[in-house]
């Protein structure tokens, strides 16, 4: 039976393509160009040399300062998790350096334990308060932005270091 079927599929298939192949040896119908478009008219008064030149602000692309933002980034998330350590102090220094006992031996220097956890825990937002101030940092909108942010990165830290000079806080 399947011998049968061939020839018929082969005819059908042949006829197809016949009337196909004859459409495309149609000619083609022509298709509306449109008008090719007409050159500006060129104003006398202005050209291009005459005009003004937009000047666009420089912009800094150095991956390098953003790598050196981000080393100091991972170095401050450091100091960040090892200061949160310290703000809850420990038995044995609330023992040894209690309220009354570190105001009585004052003259010896030191501090009590409370007094170092609130050192500690100011620390901590010193510090979270500079990552914050270098990840504004890494895109600074403007040149004084950059100033404006470097500066204030200056003054948290010399308050951080002030923190741990016992002489200073009295």
């Amino acid at each position: 039976m399947n011998h049968l079927l061939l020839p018929r599929r082969l005819l059908v298939l042949f006829a197809v393509s016949a009337a196909l192949l004859l459409r495309a040896a149609e000619p083609a119908k022509p298709v509306d160009q449109p008008k090719p478009a007409e050159p500006a008219k060129a104003d006398p008064a202005l050209t291009p040399a005459d005009q003004e030149v937009l000047k666009l602000p420089k912009v800094e692309v150095t991956s390098a300062r953003i790598k050196a933002i981000d080393a100091e980034l991972k170095k401050i998330d450091k100091q960040i998790a090892r200061e949160k350590k310290n703000i809850k102090g420990t038995d044995l220094d609330k023992s040894l350096n209690s309220d009354k006992l570190a105001k009585s031996a004052a003259i010896f220097g030191g501090n009590s334990a409370s007094h170092m956890e609130a050192v500690a825990a100011t620390r901590v937002a010193l510090l979270e308060n500079e990552r914050e101030m270098l990840e504004r940092l890494k895109f600074p909108r403007t040149e004084e932005d950059k100033a404006l942010i470097e500066k204030e990165l200056e003054n948290i830290r010399k308050t951080r270091r002030e923190l741990d000079d016992a002489a200073k806080q009295r």
